[in-house]
């Protein structure tokens, strides 16, 4: 049996859809802090953050998700929700 050690995978760049305000303010936040988890707009505001939906606006000229009843910066949201949802996806079975 031949085991194989992965190769580092280089993360492309998240690239914001022009005339997107919330989605150009996610690729400007992306572009100056580490994320690891992959995120993928689905539009009108809502991204796939790994495995979990998450719905994101401008508010006071902030980037904030929607949590709960409430909202979170962006910033914030990451620290909280990058190490368990990483978690997620590792459990995740190869297919």
């Amino acid at each position: 049996m031949v085991t194989t050690a992965k190769m580092p995978v280089k993360k492309k760049a998240y690239r914001g859809a022009k005339g997107d305000a919330v989605d150009e303010l996610l690729a400007k936040f992306l572009a100056e802090n580490d994320c690891k988890v992959p995120i993928i707009r689905l539009g009108g505001g809502y991204y796939m953050f790994g495995t979990k939906k998450i719905y994101s606006k401008i508010l006071n000229n902030k980037l904030v998700i929607r949590v709960g009843g409430g909202y979170m910066v962006i910033g914030e949201f990451i620290i909280t929700y990058q190490e368990p949802e990483l978690k997620k996806i590792e459990a995740l079975p190869l297919e």
